[in-house]
């Protein structure tokens, strides 16, 4: 039988690809999906780490400084002192 196939412009003797994994991690373990007859092996992303550090540094830059000023912690008044236009009709 034969299962040749074009995938991005690339022929491969079958459609059998392994996904991007912890096996793709290493070069070890992609010549060893090699020789288990891998026709092609997806790789992680090259970006993947500078996405990583973006995302981190802004959660860090927003974060900074919240709790150093007094003040930062009563920029919002209370939940029981908030007027939320109700007014008690029990007392």
């Amino acid at each position: 039988m034969d299962l040749t196939t074009r995938y991005m412009g690339l022929t491969l003797e079958h459609p059998v690809v392994p996904s991007a994994s912890p096996l793709s991690k290493s070069i070890g373990s992609i010549r060893q999906l090699e020789d288990a007859g891998a026709a092609a092996i997806t790789m992680y992303s090259l970006f993947e780490e500078q996405i990583d550090i973006e995302a981190l540094s802004l959660h860090y830059f927003l974060e900074r400084g919240t709790q150093s000023y007094a003040e930062a912690l009563t920029y919002f008044p209370y939940q029981t002192d908030y007027n939320r236009g109700r007014t008690n009709t029990w007392t």
